[in-house]
């Protein structure tokens, strides 16, 4: 996870890694059919619905990781 937030900050591409992962983990695999085909729209309501189930605010957790999320 960490090295996917690393990536993300330095403006690579994290789904690199997210297939290879995909062929060793099964959580990461249904990740990889979760976001597969959407945009970036859809991905940021899928992260905020994530987040909020667990009681997070997506944009408060992303500037604590140094992450600047698209609107």
């Amino acid at each position: 996870m960490m090295a996917m937030l690393q990536m993300a900050r330095n403006g690579g591409n994290p789904m690199q890694m997210l297939q290879q992962m995909a062929g060793q983990n099964p959580q990461a695999a249904q990740a990889m059919r979760l976001i597969q085909g959407k945009n970036p729209q859809q991905l940021r309501q899928i992260a905020e619905n994530m987040a909020k189930e667990r009681g997070v605010d997506l944009d408060q957790m992303a500037r604590q990781m140094g992450l600047t999320l698209p609107k």
